[in-house]
């Protein structure tokens, strides 16, 4: 087996859309890059396929959104929530015209590989697997060459995802809870109640996100509770009275074929960036559910962050500023929307009405969804003004029918949605 010694400035282990585009911003601003994949194949696996405004500016600048948008494609304009109490649908424009976009993962993934081949700084190479690092110095495994290099580097960065090499060897625990199963449906030869938006369909175990992601083909994302059964069978019974009827010859059509694969949801706080010289960026660095569909966008925003940023301590510092309302947004959405008791039933209602009487709050929503506005007060007004009417709605509902002690005990759960990103955000602050 041969052994070789190459000299680059940065070296980015993972190259799936965040190392990608990490490559591809360290390569804009004039270094050269050396861009390592261990698993090339594993690009069909489900995994985001919708990415939100701020994406779209990024891939814009590093010159990528043409190659994208000659894909079969979708362009997203925002999203249409379905109210699991029958009333209408809730239309939610992303803002000043800006628009998202949706594709299947893995053509998502060669697109952006394909880009970052064919820059002059990059070199991407393909089966090369980590297998150590010491201080600035990267050894790999160039499978298909059977040789054993190692590259001296200014920086590594670990976008190596969930089972990230280089969060282990930082001695950093991947310490997740699980919070649910995603089952993702393929449909094909159907159209949505509102083609170029996002769909979310509420009143299952789960909610449902729904979106186009090609001509022909439209994706269902089942969210699926941790004791539930992962069987056709279950997912039948559970989500077709939710999903319009349009949808369901396509949908038991599918799951009759198997057409269906899985993806645990998993919780991991952004709070870990890694070190001087070696940092970490995506889902590398932290995890949330995927109900917001912000994964990818976050992980850009990353790496553009990393290599703007003066110093380390200042992308980490940046970062954790900039993360944790999509991070609580993404995690308090999951429990309003799939939670079934009275106060979450409550706070629900009281989103609707905000949604449908104040269009102000309709465009913060989105703001907030797609990563555009990330100030942490921004969130909370926008929180504790639902939690407020949803109070409301209580003390009204228990005094109309003179329900005093279960109302009593309702108003006092909601004491747990106002202390969990209180607690956040604590934590948030001495780490």
């Amino acid at each position: 087996m041969k052994s070789l010694h190459l000299t680059s400035d940065v070296a980015v282990i993972g190259a799936g859309p965040v190392g990608c585009i990490t490559a591809l911003a360290f390569a804009h601003s004039g270094y050269s890059v050396v861009l390592l994949e261990a698993h090339p194949k594993n690009d069909k696996r489900f995994a985001g396929e919708w990415l939100h405004p701020p994406a779209i500016k990024i891939l814009q600048h590093f010159g990528v959104w043409s190659n994208l948008q000659a894909l079969e494609h979708s362009t997203g304009l925002g999203f249409v929530v379905f109210p699991d109490d029958g009333t209408e649908p809730i239309k939610l424009n992303y803002p000043d015209e800006l628009i998202g976009f949706s594709c299947e993962h893995n053509k998502i993934v060669s697109t952006l590989r394909n880009t970052a081949a064919a820059h002059p700084n990059i070199q991407l190479i393909l089966s090369a697997k980590v297998t150590h690092i010491e201080g600035q110095n990267l050894t790999f495994l160039d499978i298909k060459h059977q040789q054993t290099q190692t590259i001296s580097v200014e920086c590594i960065v670990g976008a190596d995802g969930r089972s990230s090499f280089a969060r282990k060897t930082l001695n950093i625990s991947n310490n997740y809870s699980l919070v649910s199963y995603m089952a993702g449906v393929l449909l094909e030869d159907v159209e949505l109640p509102f083609e170029r938006f996002g769909h979310v369909f509420l009143g299952g175990p789960g909610p449902a996100l729904t979106y186009r992601i090609g001509a022909r083909q439209i994706r269902v994302c089942l969210d699926v509770p941790i004791d539930s059964q992962k069987k056709a069978s279950y997912l039948w019974d559970a989500y077709s009275q939710v999903l319009p009827k349009s949808l369901l010859p396509a949908f038991r059509q599918a799951l009759q074929n198997d057409k269906v694969v899985w993806a645990a949801n998993q919780f991991s706080s952004r709070t870990h960036y890694g070190r001087d010289g070696l940092a970490l960026v995506g889902d590398a660095t932290g995890h949330f559910h995927p109900m917001t569909a912000t994964g990818m966008t976050t992980g850009f925003l990353d790496g553009e962050s990393l290599v703007h940023s003066r110093s380390f301590k200042a992308y980490r510092r940046e970062r954790k500023l900039h993360t944790y309302v999509p991070e609580m947004l993404a995690t308090t959405l999951h429990e309003v929307f799939s939670r079934d008791d009275d106060s979450a039933v409550a706070i629900r209602k009281a989103i609707y009405q905000m949604w449908r009487q104040n269009p102000t709050y309709c465009v913060s929503t989105m703001r907030l969804l797609s990563g555009a506005e990330t100030n942490l007060l921004f969130f909370g007004k926008s929180f504790i003004s639902g939690v407020a009417l949803a109070m409301a709605y209580v003390i009204k509902d228990s005094a109309s029918k003179r329900q005093w002690q279960h109302g009593t005990k309702v108003l006092q759960s909601f004491g747990q949605w106002m202390r969990s990103p209180a607690v956040s955000l604590v934590h948030r602050a001495f780490h």
